[in-house]
């Protein structure tokens, strides 16, 4: 079957992060706080990195954030800890399997959103503490980054929020369909990379981001505690379910069942393994349609 090894090494992890949370639920909020740390050192180089940039050419400066964000993703691969993004495909990938309860993925995506929160905004004070974006051009780069995310249309940051996390979880699921760490942090460098760069929404970063746009001077009509949860968070992250546990989890879900329930029909069929129930490589004709004909029967 062409993916059910990989479905199968996530639904195994899944079993495994349910079990942790079982076991000991401060130890896997204490990960998801990590994790919201790891995204937050993103948030810290793609504005130091790109503010000055910007400030000169926009379009130049989203490339260079874009460039260096993806930090953030290879310290949560590589080094470990739980991001509410990621779990929409790791939890929900072994939901679909069997292998996990939907209550508890459920409760593993409610407390690693919990964990990831307090960890981003845990750090996004540290680092209004340090003043590094106190001056221009980072405060205004970062001013003028949180007006749009808490003052954009409500659905427009639904649809970038899709997009965003389709491509995260896809370089999870990359990971997966790799062997080396290289290769690994080479596929989260390209998706997060697209994301950045093409202006779309991820709601764990976005917790760090108008956190620290709420700390420093601000207008208080265009940036706000209640537009930073109402008018961003709630769209952004509705949006990073969907795109991860539809158009990753369930769509590769639905292939490898399908390509599964078609060999189970064919071993049935030769009474063999499913693989014997194929013509040949440039089978003829007659061998292919014989083997159609047996499929509807």
């Amino acid at each position: 079957m062409l993916y059910t090894g990989n479905v199968d090494a996530i639904a195994a992890v899944s079993l495994k992060k349910a079990t942790a949370m079982k076991h000991s639920l401060t130890g896997f909020l204490t990960l998801a706080v990590v994790a919201g740390f790891y995204i937050g050192f993103g948030v810290l180089l793609m504005v130091i990195a790109a503010a000055p940039v910007a400030a000169l050419n926009p379009g130049i400066g989203k490339i260079v954030g874009g460039a260096v964000f993806p930090i953030a993703l290879i310290l949560v691969v590589i080094g470990g800890a739980e991001l509410f993004t990621g779990y929409n495909l790791l939890i929900l990938k072994g939901a679909f399997r069997g292998t996990v309860p939907f209550g508890d993925a459920m409760s593993g995506w409610f407390w690693t959103y919990l964990g990831n929160l307090g960890g981003s905004m845990i750090f996004a004070l540290l680092i209004y503490m340090s003043g590094v974006f106190a001056p221009d051009p980072w405060h205004a780069f970062l001013n003028k980054a949180a007006t749009y995310k808490m003052n954009a249309p409500w659905w427009e940051l639904f649809f970038r929020g899709i997009f965003c996390n389709w491509l995260v979880c896809l370089g999870i699921w990359s990971c997966f369909r790799v062997t080396s760490d290289s290769a690994k942090i080479i596929m989260c460098w390209w998706v997060l990379f697209c994301f950045v760069t093409t202006g779309m929404e991820h709601s764990v970063a976005n917790m760090t981001i108008l956190t620290i746009a709420n700390l420093l001077p601000h207008d208080p009509a265009m940036i706000s505690w209640g537009k930073m949860f109402g008018c961003n968070l709630v769209p952004v992250t509705l949006g990073n379910i969907v795109g991860g546990s539809f158009f990753v989890t369930f769509l590769y879900w639905f292939a490898t069942h399908m390509d599964e329930r078609g060999a189970r029909g064919l071993e049935a069929i030769k009474g063999g393994s499913g693989s014997a129930g194929l013509p040949r490589a440039g089978g003829s004709p007659e061998e292919i349609k014989d083997i159609k004909v047996k499929m509807k029967q």
